[in-house]
């Protein structure tokens, strides 16, 4: 595969409108896993100042590849040659035997890191106990340490610990965390806490960095805080960047873009943003799509505003109007720590009906529903299941009774098969069991094929508790998704889903 020279949208005044230092290529990239071969003699460069979009269906091979490229897995076979300010590596594999005799030169993600190489992950692994600004300082390069011991040998290295924290809080301020530098990050939500993780990667020191989702999760307000982020990271310091984005982001990313990286079959083709010409019909992947279906099809939609910029809208069938309610939440509070997140919140949904709650990150969306579901402790209130409290009962009690949840940036099981989380699910009904490998342990599932199959072990239930359903799927599975839960509608099933405020 040959790379053409890309063009910048909005280059630095002054700068060349092209951009020509290659700054990382791969050459003949390999991997298999077992027999099933997901990267195929792939090819590339990247070059500094390059904003490159990286895309394909769940499973087409985009997280191995960035798993390759960051050091975080070995190719079977190619070539990975790194030149990033002036200092030049070339990764081969398998390696040579002689290469194997040097226990200071392996191909790793902290030794790609000190090259200048960085990555947003899906899971984000960030410190949960540790500050936000915390989370940030503690990534810069060639820290002296917490030794007293260095303030005598290094007089300069309180000042430089001082920097590096102003160094941090900037960035969290320009991503608009100013409010929440003195917050641990298992008290903030995730939006926020992806934001985080962009400041900390940039304060590494990266100088390509390959994101992985990015704006998946964030409301309207903080898409544009980051998106505004990463132009300046391209126009003010040359940052090179390569972004895996849901497909409903995908138009955003597209503006910022300079080439397009399409993984199918293997097979990796470039093409520069002019080149492509397919319009993306976001309108048919939004859920309010779904809601809208149902009013066509004879039924209603409801709107309702709710505190601090949140709404709920539902839809239902006419046949269902005026039946009984499956779930009332009445005068709901509930805290996180030592801060009030919901506050006398009352809702109540009917049975048959459909509900999107969207609100700001850090609303406490996600708080709501854990409470519902009985694993995020209440303060006062009450939380009814077909006319009967369920308040004060456990987690799996309220299953038995009813209830099916799944939660925001779950996770698999990384030892088990698909084949077995389906076993120990006792689910029946396998919506995208076509797509997905029986054999494939958790762990080597993407990021969308874990939601998949997620979603398939959800257990059968009269009220179903959806956090961000739609996170990592590409097209083909939200129209299957979106069709599933409608035809749930029709066996009196009730559905409440929660997700950022996006429009």
């Amino acid at each position: 595969m040959t790379t053409e020279t890309a063009i910048m949208k909005n280059p630095v005044e002054g700068d060349s409108m092209q951009i020509s230092n290659i700054v990382l290529s791969a050459r003949g990239l390999r991997k298999a896993f077992g027999g099933q071969v997901v990267l195929d003699d792939i090819s590339l460069d990247l070059r500094q100042g390059e904003v490159v979009l990286l895309r394909g269906e769940n499973g087409s091979g985009k997280t191995t590849l960035l798993n390759i490229l960051t050091g975080n897995l070995e190719p079977d076979r190619g070539e990975l040659h790194i030149n990033i300010n002036g200092s030049r590596e070339t990764f081969e594999f398998p390696k040579p035997w002689w290469k194997e005799l040097n226990p200071f030169d392996h191909f790793t993600p902290e030794r790609l890191a000190w090259e200048g190489i960085g990555r947003l992950w899906q899971d984000l692994r960030l410190f949960p106990t540790m500050t936000t600004l915390e989370n940030v300082a503690v990534a810069a390069l060639n820290q002296k340490g917490e030794n007293p011991a260095w303030a005598l040998l290094f007089p300069k290295a309180k000042r430089e610990e001082v920097q590096n924290t102003e160094a941090s809080s900037e960035r969290l301020k320009k991503l608009g965390l100013s409010e929440r530098l003195d917050s641990s990050c298992n008290k903030i939500a995730f939006g926020q806490m992806k934001r985080v993780a962009i400041a900390r990667a940039i304060q590494a020191g990266a100088k390509v960095l390959f994101l992985d989702e990015p704006l998946s999760g964030l409301d309207k307000n903080e898409i544009a805080e980051v998106m505004g982020y990463l132009k300046d990271l391209v126009k003010g310091n040359s940052i090179t960047l390569v972004i895996v984005e849901h497909v409903y982001n995908i138009p955003k990313i597209l503006k910022l873009a300079d080439t397009v990286w399409t993984l199918s079959n293997g097979k990796l083709t470039a093409n520069k943003v002019n080149e492509i010409n397919e319009e993306q019909k976001t309108d048919k992947l939004d859920l309010h799509d779904l809601l809208k279906s149902i009013a066509v099809e004879k039924g209603r939609i409801y709107s309702e505003e709710l505190p601090n910029g949140a709404r709920l809208t539902t839809a239902y069938p006419d046949e269902y109007y005026g039946s009984e309610f499956a779930l009332q939440v009445k005068d709901l509070v509930v805290n996180r720590g030592i801060r009030t997140v919901i506050n006398r919140l009352s809702l109540s949904l009917k049975k048959g009906q459909i509900a999107i709650l969207e609100a700001p990150n850090g609303w406490g969306k996600s708080t709501l529903l854990d409470a519902i579901a009985g694993i995020h402790p209440i303060e006062s209130g009450k939380i009814m299941l077909y006319g009967e409290e369920i308040t004060s009962i456990p987690t799996h009690k309220r299953i038995k009774k009813g209830l099916s949840y799944l939660r925001s940036q779950m996770s698999v099981f990384g030892s088990l098969s698909v084949k077995e989380h389906q076993k120990l699910s006792n689910a029946r009904n396998y919506l995208f069991n076509s797509s997905l490998n029986r054999d494939s342990k958790g762990s080597f599932l993407s990021g969308g094929e874990k939601q998949k199959l997620l979603i398939d072990i959800l257990p059968e239930a009269d009220v179903y508790l959806l956090d961000e359903p739609m996170m990592g799927l590409d097209e083909e599975s939200i129209f299957r998704f979106k069709k599933h839960f409608k035809n749930l509608l029709i066996k009196n099933r009730t559905v409440l889903i929660a997700q950022p405020s996006i429009n």
